[in-house]
């Protein structure tokens, strides 16, 4: 018995997926997620969980770059996919788990590097260097450094300069945040779009108010751990782009809203976090007040997302664990946004 091949082959039924868009792969990300839905094949929350590695849309120069450190992180067995055309994505994940599958492949590839990602499915193997922090809440290039300056209370603290993105699950295509952190409270805060969407690229949101706020909502809930309702919220989300509201949608989506707002556990999580003049809590109240006047009708306006000085902004004086629910709540539109913007 080849104790190998049937672990590859248990793995490749049921792949946990590590989704990373890219700015102007919003339809590719749909598709993805609704098609991982039906599968029931997990979405991982970082390199080290994920078997596959699923890129919506297309990258430009620099996040090419962070694609390929994201990548090499993932363990061996492993597959990659870059899509640009939602028609595609059943097509070449079952490409992903082939490759996963396949014994030979992978044995005789253990330290072979095949080359750039494509919209083919790839398996690679071996290490790379130089990128480090690319993928995951440390730095963007090299590690953090520390300088000095006064804390709140006038004590003398280091200051350390953090990036979070631009590829990180749940979070907006592209995005960094720069923060300066004294202790773990952000002292300054910088936004920036890595690699916007090329010009041309079309809005899959209008007239899609209640689905829009939907796919927001799900977003936060998956940065709050609530892996349930957040698959609930794309679901519905899925259901309302295939077709207007009706009333049983709009049942469902008032069921989902007042499930979260009457959420213990949310609220304790949420209790006290600041979040620039406001809280999380206040955040989160906002995006479902939005929602159920989205699903009311499809001429409801959206409400509009902040822009990154609104973001930035939000982040000063919050507490480093707190700053992906800010994010997350606010739900910055990085299809249209700015290059960069500081605050702090």
């Amino acid at each position: 018995m080849d104790l190998t091949r049937l672990l590859l082959r248990a793995g490749a039924a049921r792949p946990h997926v590590l989704l990373l868009p890219v700015p102007g792969g919003t339809s590719v990300r749909l598709a993805v997620e609704a098609e991982l839905a039906r599968r029931g094949w997990p979405l991982a929350q970082s390199p080290a969980d994920a078997d596959v590695l699923v890129v919506a849309g297309r990258p430009g120069p620099r996040l090419s770059e962070i694609v390929e450190a994201v990548w090499h992180r993932l363990p061996a067995p492993r597959a990659r996919i870059e899509l640009t055309d939602p028609a595609d994505v059943g097509l070449q994940l079952d490409a992903a788990a082939a490759v996963l599958a396949n014994t030979a492949r992978q044995r005789a590839r253990q330290h072979h590097d095949v080359g750039p990602v494509s919209h083919h499915a790839h398996e690679e193997h071996g290490e790379h260097g130089g990128h480090e922090g690319h993928g995951d809440m440390g730095p963007v290039a090299g590690l953090p450094m520390a300088d000095l300056g006064e804390d709140r209370d006038g004590l003398t603290l280091d200051r350390v300069h953090v990036p979070l993105g631009p590829l990180l699950p749940d979070w907006p295509p592209g995005l960094v945040v720069r923060v300066t952190l004294q202790g773990d409270v952000v002292q300054e805060a910088e936004a920036e779009v890595v690699d916007g969407p090329a010009a041309g690229e079309v809005d899959v949101w209008a007239g899609r108010a209640a689905a829009r706020e939907l796919d927001a909502l799900a977003r936060f809930l998956g940065v709050a751990g609530w892996d349930d309702a957040a698959d609930r919220a794309r679901r519905l989300r899925d259901d309302l782009l295939s077709g207007a509201p009706d009333e049983r949608h709009a049942t469902q989506v008032r069921t989902l809203v007042r499930r979260v707002r009457r959420s213990r556990a949310l609220r304790w999580l949420l209790r006290g976090l600041a979040a620039g003049d406001t809280d999380v809590g206040a955040l989160l109240e906002r995006r479902l007040a939005a929602v159920e006047r989205a699903v009311r009708g499809p001429d409801t306006p959206p409400s509009p997302p902040p822009d990154l000085a609104g973001l930035a902004r939000a982040l000063v004086g919050a507490d480093l664990a707190t700053l992906r629910l800010i994010v997350a709540a606010l739900d910055p539109d990085t299809e249209i946004a700015p290059a960069r913007v500081p605050h702090g």
